[in-house]
């Protein structure tokens, strides 16, 4: 049974138990509104809210296959059956719908009688606590099958809902286990002697509490389950393979990492695969493999992190390489599967790349996202292999010596302050550094390392306090309703206010003021009311509060007040232009240089716009006329801007953007631009837009930037702004041509002209100074005088310059020969 076919099985059979399937969400959390970890990690990460009560599903029962990362046991990869970084998990939910029953039974028919997996093979375990679940289990297996647990059978993350949790192993054969009378599921000697004889395939966690941060339990007010199977376990078993890597999950991925190897020594003769590291165990796979399917260690870390590398990568909101956060996660697999590769198979230049293709190829068919972005993620993988492996030839080095020097001192211990000066000099990751050393039998000085790196970062930055300090304590559960898409101007009452230094902070029951968020800029304005007035210098939210942070003019703000809130409408209509624009820029970078050129960032100000976005190369003056052209060019179209609310899922399926949408199952706001079936641009957004884009007027980039590793930056002007730029630089062009004595449309011309002008005097000028300092050459000589049998001649030359000088060095030197 193929993976794939696992998938498919597994979602129509909840489906027909009264499921709703859902798509897996974004890899990046934050797309969901989840901050609390860089990468999805779990199966029921997105659902969080549900559990909670802070949300209302679209229906009460749940099931999805959800893409799942993390690193956490990133260093077993390849050396047991089943660890990888990302994997396709599984699950049924319910939330205060069904429970321990229901999941029990309908999780043992769908692996018995869908997946065939016999019976006598199964055991299952539960939490020490939890009798209601061990009697259950008593329907469906024998007495002594069902093993109890305390911490293996508690589920949770750090925060969130958490509870007991059953789970069902799966008997992979003595010929795998450690062959100790104790030997059961969760062997007590599974690290010691290396048993991989069980097999998890199912867990049933039974969300009954919420955790707080400070580790207390919370009843949930509905308890609920989330089920995990983990995909790549389940083919691993149902195919007969010793590993997941010898499933077709991954298998084919590694075929070809081989295939790559060996045309690589095929290249370089005799070297072959097996070099110098091979001392390091890179090379030995710790499992029996199945005959003529030989994988090493390298192999299968190597098409483990490309394959979690591609999925981030290709994401619909992709994490792009960077040196934090989940841009750190994915650099991190991909520099770490080219050090395997660089070590382990020998292989030298860029091979990573190579592999995305056959990486879409498996899984375009359950995730098209891959196969329309498969272009940039290629560019993305070659580019950060190719600035690491400058790094990693010039740090292998100096490690090597750095271990050579402590092995000498019979020293176990890495100097922590050194290993840091190989990051921050050499960018030589500290966890490979970590691997290493651990071959080696050596750590490192871990105090060391952050001493380190606290003193590299003294006084790098400055602590800034933010808005939400002043206004936590009064104004934190106030709650504003916003008026602004429809109106600029409209009366509300001050239920809040709050004195904040030089000025006051006020929040209204209602109001059109728009909060700083998604990029675009706060309202500015006034509020008036019977003996008080104040202008509004900026607007933000807090929580529910929208907040105006006012001078104010004439009286005190007084709760219960009302005031006439007026929005400075001409600063609101450019912040519509830029912000409409900055629509229109996301699409044509995406037409331009690929689907990879996806938002990161933006500033939205009165006909101004600065736009982030992912990109691995500069963009040429080529690509940005043509972008511009497209914008401009929607523009020119005089495009219907369209606003509807819908669900994120329907909002999808007609292809919005979704890049910072809310959270998963929310009511979103779709900004449409454009007619027809398929419009312009379709994106989800909070901020104000105009009704048609002829009201952008003119779009011009004025200035295109990096502003870090992978991420370009393009500032652009609207409106107003656009043509006063513009009549600038034509007025500069008329001082220039005015100066150099011609027209406009001949200043090139002209220009060339006088450059080569330039150079003919130039060259007239070095011809005069090489006769001047030959006629100088005999002269100096006879100025010559003997030190230790050497001629020596010391003068001062006036008025030649470098070139004249070089001649009449080399003048003097073949006359005194």
């Amino acid at each position: 049974m193929s993976g794939h076919t696992i998938r498919e099985k597994f979602l129509k059979f909840f489906e027909s138990k009264n499921h709703k399937v859902m798509p897996s969400a974004s890899l990046n959390p934050a797309t969901y509104g989840d901050f609390t970890t860089n990468l999805t990690s779990a199966g029921m990460q997105p659902l969080v809210p549900f559990f909670k009560g802070e949300q209302t599903p679209p229906h009460p029962r749940l099931a999805s296959c959800q893409k799942c990362c993390r690193a956490d046991d990133i260093e077993e990869v390849g050396k047991t059956w089943r660890h990888c970084t990302f994997f396709e998990m599984l699950g049924n939910f319910s939330f205060g719908d069904y429970f321990k029953r229901e999941s029990i039974a309908w999780g043992w028919e769908f692996v018995t009688e869908v997946l065939n997996i016999p019976k006598k093979l199964l055991w299952v375990t539960v939490h020490v606590s939890d009798d209601e679940a061990a009697e259950i289990w008593k329907q469906f297996v024998s007495a002594d099958r069902i093993l109890r647990f305390d911490k293996d059978n508690w589920w949770g993350l750090a925060v969130g809902p958490c509870g007991p949790c059953s789970e069902i192993f799966v008997d992979r054969g003595l010929d795998k286990g450690c062959g100790q009378p104790d030997c059961a599921p969760n062997c007590p000697h599974e690290k010691t002697l290396g048993c991989d004889r069980w097999g998890e395939i199912w867990n049933h966690v039974f969300q009954q509490f919420n955790k707080s941060p400070d580790g207390t339990l919370t009843p949930l007010p509905r308890p609920g389950i989330d089920t995990g199977a983990g995909l790549e376990r389940i083919a691993a078993f149902l195919q007969g393979s010793g590993t997941i890597f010898e499933s077709d999950l991954l298998q084919p991925i590694c075929d070809y990492v081989l295939q790559i190897a060996g045309e690589e020594s095929e290249m370089r003769g005799k070297e072959g695969q097996k070099e110098r590291f091979s001392r390091s165990g890179l090379l030995t796979a710790p499992t029996t493999q199945p005959p003529n399917r030989p994988t090493t260690l390298a192999v299968r870390v190597i098409a483990d992190h490309i394959r979690a590398a591609t999925f981030l990568l290709g994401d619909e909101s992709p994490v792009i390489p960077s040196n934090d956060g989940a841009g750190y996660m994915v650099r991190r697999f991909i520099r770490r599967a080219f050090y395997y590769g660089w070590t382990g198979l020998n292989l030298r230049e860029p091979f990573l790349h190579k592999i995305v293709p056959v990486v879409v190829r498996i899984f375009r068919e359950p995730y098209p996202e891959l196969a329309r972005q498969q272009e940039g993620i290629i560019q993305w993988v070659r580019n950060e292999e190719e600035r690491f492996g400058q790094t990693l030839e010039r740090g292998m080095t100096l490690l090597e010596e750095l271990i050579e020097q402590h092995a000498q001192k019979n020293e176990t211990v890495l100097d922590g302050r050194q290993v840091f000066r190989l990051y921050e000099t050499y960018g030589f990751p500290k966890e490979l550094t970590v691997e290493i050393a651990r071959e080696r039998q050596m750590t490192i000085d871990e105090d060391g390392y952050q001493r380190a790196e606290a003193e590299h970062a003294a006084g790098g930055g400055k602590v800034v306090v933010g808005l939400g300090a002043v206004v936590e304590a009064d104004l934190a559960t106030l709650r504003s309703e916003f008026l602004g898409y429809q109106t600029t101007s409209a009366q509300g009452s001050i239920i809040g206010a709050k004195r904040a230094e030089n000025d006051w902070l006020i929040v209204l029951d209602q109001t059109p003021f728009y909060a700083e968020a998604g990029g675009q800029v706060g309202d500015i304005g006034t509020l008036r009311g019977a003996g008080f007035c104040a202008n509004v210098k900026d607007t933000q939210r807090h929580g529910d509060a929208i907040v105006h942070v006012c001078e104010v003019v004439e009286g005190t703000p007084q709760v219960g007040l009302t005031v006439t809130a007026d929005v400075d409408a001409i600063r609101r209509a450019a912040i519509r232009r830029a912000h409409s624009a900055t629509h229109l820029l996301h699409k044509a970078l995406r037409t331009v240089l690929g689907e990879h050129a996806t938002q990161q960032g933006s500033l939205v100000r009165d006909d101004y716009l600065r736009f982030d976005f992912s990109h691995f190369a500069a963009v040429t003056s080529e690509q940005l006329r043509a972008i511009e052209r497209i914008v401009n060019d929607a523009v020119l179209e005089a495009m219907p801007v369209r606003i509807t609310f819908t669900t994120l899922d329907k909002a999808k399926k007609k292809g919005a953007m979704a890049l910072f949408e809310g959270k998963y199952g929310d009511k979103v706001r779709m900004v449409t631009m454009g007619k027809g079936r398929q419009p312009f641009s379709i994106e989800l957004c909070g901020g104000t837009h105009l009704s048609n884009t002829a009201e952008v007027g003119l779009f011009k980039i004025i200035n295109e930037s990096s502003v870090g590793a992978n991420l370009r930056r393009i500032e652009a002007l609207t409106g107003k702004a656009a043509y006063d730029w513009t009549r600038q630089r034509e007025a500069l062009l008329a001082r220039v041509a005015a100066a150099a004595d011609t027209h406009i449309e001949r200043l090139p011309e002209q220009v060339e002209r006088l450059r080569r002008t330039v150079r003919e005097l130039e060259r007239k000028l070095e011809s005069l100074q090489a006769k001047a300092a030959a006629s100088q050459a005999d002269a100096l000589l006879a100025q010559a005088h003997e030190v230790n049998g050497l001629r020596v001649i010391a003068a001062k030359i006036d008025n030649l310059a470098p070139e004249a000088l070089g001649t009449l060095a080399d003048q003097i030197a073949a006359k005194s020969d």
